[in-house]
């Protein structure tokens, strides 16, 4: 496996204790080469970009997406990404921690309970219209100018805290516009069963499971996940899990017998076949793939668990 794929934050480490940055993206960019901001590499904050010049191809848990100005990226942390480098595209990059954010229950539910940053049920994608980006644009100037002024006194945390609070929940306004009122209206359902999803898919990948632990008939979880993701709940259990052991592949130097250890498999035989039977190629042959990926989609095509 290349030095270049490693599990590394995606920023230097922020001056101030407040864990949360921003910088332009022609600087993240000119670090490229002490940097590998081309290779995968799985996050330990949140992230979220506006672009506000240029277009290109970002990478998001091995799925590619186009991006143009005017339009908000998302990541959430553990979610492995790429960037493609070109010094010509111009955008604001914004990176915070859950310490920073978490100050209260209202907070944890910007991060866990909404949709801007769940990798199950949309792109990390979001077209601005010219009055949206206007007002983010004000936004990630105002986060910028705070974060840029010298020395950290006894409000600059709390009021970048405050901004990005704002922005989080504009940014959650307009994809809960985007989400059919039915899948809206069973959300929080939908959330119970995925946060179960994340404590426990190493331990079981059965339907019967988690709906006995949700107090549901399996019956009823299949409906849930059918209205929410229009996918059945075992066939979301088992993408779960293949996007796991893709993450362990590229972030990580584990063997496969650790890897399948880590996500639930008694035999690395049965990791090997499981993945083979959701992905058409073996854990070994993905892993030597990325080692020397190139984002482009002409290049790149995944396939789908």
């Amino acid at each position: 496996m290349t030095e270049a794929i490693l599990e590394v934050r995606p920023f230097p480490q922020p001056q101030m204790a407040a864990e949360c940055m921003i910088l332009p993206l022609q600087t993240l960019f000119s670090r490229s080469a002490a940097y590998p901001m081309d290779m995968p590499q799985r996050l330990h904050s949140y992230m979220v970009t506006l672009f506000t010049r240029g277009a290109g191809q970002h990478l998001v848990d091995f799925q590619v997406y186009d991006y143009r100005e005017k339009m908000l990226l998302f990541v959430a942390q553990h979610q492995v990404h790429q960037w493609q480098i070109n010094l010509k595209n111009e955008g604001l990059v914004l990176a915070f921690s859950n310490e920073f954010l978490y100050q209260s229950a209202a907070d944890r539910n910007l991060l866990a309970r909404y949709r801007i940053f769940d990798y199950s049920l949309q792109s990390p994608m979001l077209l601005l219209n010219d009055t949206d980006y206007q007002h983010f644009l004000l936004l990630f100037q105002e986060l910028r100018q705070e974060f840029d002024q010298p020395g950290a006194d006894s409000f600059k945390a709390e009021i970048m805290r405050n901004l990005v609070r704002t922005l989080l929940l504009r940014a959650e306004r307009l994809k809960q516009s985007e989400t059919l009122p039915t899948a809206l209206s069973h959300y929080q359902d939908f959330a119970r069963f995925k946060d179960r999803l994340e404590n426990d898919y190493p331990r079981t990948r059965n339907v019967i499971d988690y709906a006995r632990a949700l107090g549901y008939s399996p019956k009823k979880l299949n409906q849930l996940s059918q209205t929410v993701l229009n996918k059945p709940a075992k066939v979301f259990i088992d993408e779960r899990v293949i996007l796991e052991i893709k993450r362990l592949l590229v972030h990580t130097d584990l063997s496969i017998k650790e890897i399948a250890e880590q996500t639930g498999f008694d035999e690395p035989t049965n990791l090997i076949k499981f993945f083979k039977r959701h992905t058409r190629q073996t854990p070994t042959t993905f892993r030597e793939g990325l080692s020397k990926f190139h984002l482009t989609t002409a290049q790149y095509n995944p396939a789908q668990p």
